[in-house]
């Protein structure tokens, strides 16, 4: 795997230079982001490459596609869902999508709850990155709307929904260089 994060690594790049320029115009990111903070954020990314266990990923919120671009160019052959109900953002990453011929990205423009609601039903994860509220996620797994999700957030937020977490399976993974945040994967317990 480390093998084909290596050859993707020009395309994410890519992918930050068009980000780089739409910031200018639309509010995607800090006008202030460094390249070396640019950078940290797409290797943490990465780093939920691994935990990603179906072949349909779901970024929640998309927004800017810092989730679900580069899990989109490393893996050609899942179908990755940017859920993102914003126009300005949406049409953001369907620039995107057709600057950079990602033909596995799928591009929707309706809140995050009325998607899984009319999707199909089909095993995927959910992957997420600084949601304000952990309980919706934690109940789309719970209810098995979603196999797993797979979240970038703080400790303090994991702290703070520990009694909705007690009714999934759960691990939490370290984020290198950064030690308020984590990497929580949530799937639905075998009890239910």
């Amino acid at each position: 795997m480390k093998d084909i994060v290596r050859e993707a690594m020009n395309s994410i790049k890519e992918y930050a230079a068009i980000l780089r320029e739409a910031n200018t115009k639309i509010n995607l990111v800090s006008r202030q982001i460094s390249d070396h903070e640019l950078n940290q954020l797409l290797d943490e990314t990465i780093l939920l490459n691994d935990l990603i266990s179906f072949e349909t990923v779901i970024d929640a919120g998309s927004g800017n596609g810092l989730l679900g671009i580069p899990i989109a160019i490393i893996n050609k052959n899942k179908k990755i869902i940017l859920v993102e109900p914003k126009q300005k953002k949406s049409s953001f990453l369907t620039e995107v999508k057709n600057r950079m011929n990602l033909a596995n990205v799928e591009i929707v423009g309706v809140s995050l709850e009325e998607y899984l609601k009319k999707a199909n039903k089909k095993p995927c994860s959910l992957i997420a990155r600084g949601f304000p509220n952990l309980a919706p996620l934690v109940s789309f797994v719970k209810k098995g709307l979603v196999k797993e999700a797979v979240i970038i957030t703080s400790e303090n937020k994991i702290k703070k929904n520990e009694k909705h977490l007690v009714s999934v399976k759960k691990k939490i993974y370290n984020v290198p260089l950064r030690t308020y945040l984590k990497i929580l994967k949530m799937e639905k317990t075998d009890r239910e």
